[in-house]
């Protein structure tokens, strides 16, 4: 006799493990963000947090590609996001540098906060315009199937 699982319970089984998944990717950034702020650590005692929060959406993504399909819901991508996004990358740039130094010099803050929001609307809109490349590849593939 062989088991066989309802494909209800399997999907509620992945859906439970992605959703446990997100919250302890959750909590290593919330740890991660009160070690360096209200404690002051540096990356170096951080490191596997820091590991975990860039290894897991690389891991993710090329996962998603080997097994060809597209993880992105490309309506988050709206520009209200991404500016809230940049705001509070922003802010938490300046409150670890404020809270690692004393004091924050104008100059070095604003360019590290043109630098960041550059960089972080470059890849965003970047890595969205790849997915939706992607996906229209990926959904005449198997359309020709």
């Amino acid at each position: 006799m062989t088991n066989f699982v309802d494909e209800r319970v399997l999907q509620a089984r992945r859906k439970i493990a992605s959703e446990m998944m997100y919250l302890m990717y959750y909590f290593i950034v919330l740890v991660f963000c009160i070690k360096v702020l209200g404690f002051g650590k540096g990356l170096e005692d951080c490191i596997t947090e820091f590991i975990i929060m860039v290894g897991a959406p690389i891991y993710q993504n090329i996962r998603a590609r080997q097994m060809k399909v597209v993880l992105s819901d490309f309506r988050s991508t709206s520009k209200t996001s991404t500016i809230i996004s940049i705001l509070i990358g922003a802010g938490v740039m300046l409150l670890s540098t404020w809270k690692l130094e004393g004091n924050i010099d104008k100059a070095e803050a604003l360019t590290s906060i043109v630098s960041f929001a550059a960089t972080f609307a470059l890849v965003r809109y970047g890595f969205t315009y790849i997915e939706k490349k992607r996906a229209k590849k990926l959904e005449a593939e198997y359309e020709e199937d």
